[in-house]
C-alpha cells in the first residue's frame, strides 16, 4: 500500500479556521468521523494529542505531520488540511503551522508496509509545491496538487534493476 493509495479528495479540506493546535487537530478528527462513521472524533484527538505530548510532530515551514493509532482504524488513512492561517504547533523554525498532512492507522501497523512514508517529507520540503497546496482553489484541486506529487515521488524511486521494475536474467 501506498500513501498515494489513503489520500482521498473528500479529506482534502481547506479554508478551515484554526486557533490552536488542538483546535487544527480537532478539524481533523471531525473530517475522519464525517468520512468513515466507525470513526470517534474524541477518540482519534485524544490519539493525536497523545502523540503530540511526545513532541511536536512539526518539521517547519508552516508544515506539521501529526499521527495516531485508534482502535476503530482498519487501514491507513490520510487528511491534508490548509488552514487560513497558522497556528502554534511548536515548530522548531517557530513558524505557525496552516499545512498539515496527518495520518491514522491500526494500533499494531507497522509503518514499513506504508510505502511512500518518506515522500512525504520530501513533498512538504519543496517550496513550489507548498505555494501550489496553499494557493489551491478547493479541496479538489489540493488532492491533485498531493496526489500527482506523491505519483512523481514513485516514479523517480522506480529504477531499472528496482523491485517494481525486475529484469529477466535467463
Amino acid at each position: 500500500m501506498q500513501i498515494s493509495d489513503i489520500l482521498f479528495p473528500e479529506l482534502c479540506l481547506l479554508g478551515e479556521q484554526a486557533t490552536s493546535r488542538k483546535k487544527a487537530l480537532q478539524i481533523v478528527a471531525q473530517a475522519l468521523e464525517s468520512y468513515q462513521s466507525d470513526f470517534d472524533t474524541f477518540y482519534i484527538l485524544k490519539a493525536l494529542i497523545a502523540r503530540e505530548q511526545l513532541g511536536s510532530t512539526a518539521i517547519g515551514n508552516g508544515v506539521a505531520l501529526p499521527h495516531g493509532r485508534i482502535e476503530a482504524c482498519q487501514q491507513p488513512i490520510a487528511v491534508l488540511l490548509h488552514l487560513n492561517s497558522g497556528v502554534d504547533f511548536a515548530a522548531p523554525d517557530e513558524e505557525g503551522v496552516d499545512l498539515i498532512f496527518c495520518l491514522l492507522v491500526p494500533p499494531n501497523y507497522d509503518f514499513q508496509k506504508l510505502g511512500g512514508l518518506n515522500q512525504i517529507v520530501e513533498i512538504f520540503q519543496n517550496k513550489t509545491l507548498r505555494a501550489q497546496m496553499r494557493n489551491a482553489h478547493n479541496g479538489e484541486a489540493l488532492y491533485d496538487i498531493m496526489h500527482r506529487a506523491l505519483i512523481h515521488c514513485q516514479k523517480d524511486r522506480q529504477t531499472p534493476t528496482g523491485i517494481n521494475n525486475e529484469v529477466s536474467h535467463t
